[in-house]
């Protein structure tokens, strides 16, 4: 059990970037913050700052979800997209939990009614599961969302919302095995390798539809959000952001807030993206004082 922690934790920290080390100018911990329950047992929160990015997170995603629902019904994908956007608000609310309350394994312990380590390594490893299949599953429903709309597949299809259900279930399956096997090539395959793959073919996919080209300016500011905050959680972009912060400033805005926030704000062009690219064009009615009729002449 010993070394499947250590595993588990070596693969937490190289997704999310806590990899501090003694050469680096990261913090070593991450700020917490404390207080006691009426109960005797003291309750803390990791990481303060990120939890109102995801709380952001998942108001966006729901949001977006409910906005996307009330575009024209001739935008069959619409349906995918919601799923897409609303999954996104779940998954970074689970990322929050993973990173701001589940550092405190006596409480964890308590709550589960066990007073050994096994059930907090239960519950950090659902959750963790949750987080990196639901980031892999987006990665797939922005795929799918491109092929329908270049009408590779019919989004009214069951066939298409069963290969979806069944991408999924292939997603969380393969990152509990990994996970649970201390696979080495999961995160290079299903985080580095899934996400890009499907992120680029998205991408293109809305470049060769014209009447959408109006709108990519919202996608590319989006991409160089999400390309900046994914950049900084590198080991050389953490060390340039903590070198720059200072040891305090970098606890509470360093490479990971920057990482959420910036997550955040792409996640958010890309919703004005799809409003703008699939909402009706109003059509303008101009009333003219000049009777055609009486006047055809002056018109």
């Amino acid at each position: 059990m010993v070394q499947f922690w250590e595993s588990f934790l070596r693969l937490q920290n190289f997704i999310y970037g806590n990899n501090a080390s003694s050469n680096s100018s990261c913090p070593s911990s991450p700020a917490k913050w404390c207080e006691d329950d009426f109960d005797g047992y003291k309750f803390c929160i990791d990481n303060p700052t990120i939890f109102p990015t995801c709380i952001l997170a998942l108001v966006i995603g729901i949001f977006a979800s409910k906005r996307i629902g009330q575009l024209p019904e001739k935008f069959a994908t619409r349906w995918l997209y919601q799923l897409t956007f609303f999954l996104y608000g779940i998954m970074m609310t689970s990322a929050g939990i993973l990173h701001c309350f589940l550092d405190d394994k006596q409480k964890l312990s308590t709550i589960v009614e066990n007073t050994n380590a096994n059930s907090f390594e239960f519950i950090q490893l659902f959750v963790t599961i949750i987080d990196v299949g639901l980031t892999t599953s987006i990665a797939v429903s922005f795929l799918f969302c491109g092929l329908c709309d270049i009408q590779f597949l019919n989004p009214l299809a069951m066939v298409t919302r069963w290969l979806l259900l069944g991408s999924y279930c292939i997603v969380f399956l393969l990152w509990t095995l990994g996970l649970v096997n201390q696979w080495n090539w999961t995160f290079n395959v299903l985080y580095l390798g899934v996400i890009f793959v499907s992120c680029s073919i998205y991408l293109l996919t809305q470049l060769s539809i014209k009447k959408n080209r109006r709108a990519l300016a919202a996608l590319f500011v989006g991409g160089i959000y999400g390309g900046i905050g994914l950049l900084a959680t590198t080991s050389f972009g953490s060390e340039h952001v903590c070198q720059s912060e200072g040891p305090f400033w970098s606890q509470y805005v360093g490479p990971e807030f920057i990482w959420f926030l910036f997550s955040d704000i792409s996640i958010a062009f890309v919703f004005i993206y799809v409003i703008r690219a699939n909402q009706e064009k109003k059509t303008i009615i101009n009333n003219y004082p000049i009777d055609i009729e009486k006047n055809p002449k002056e018109f």
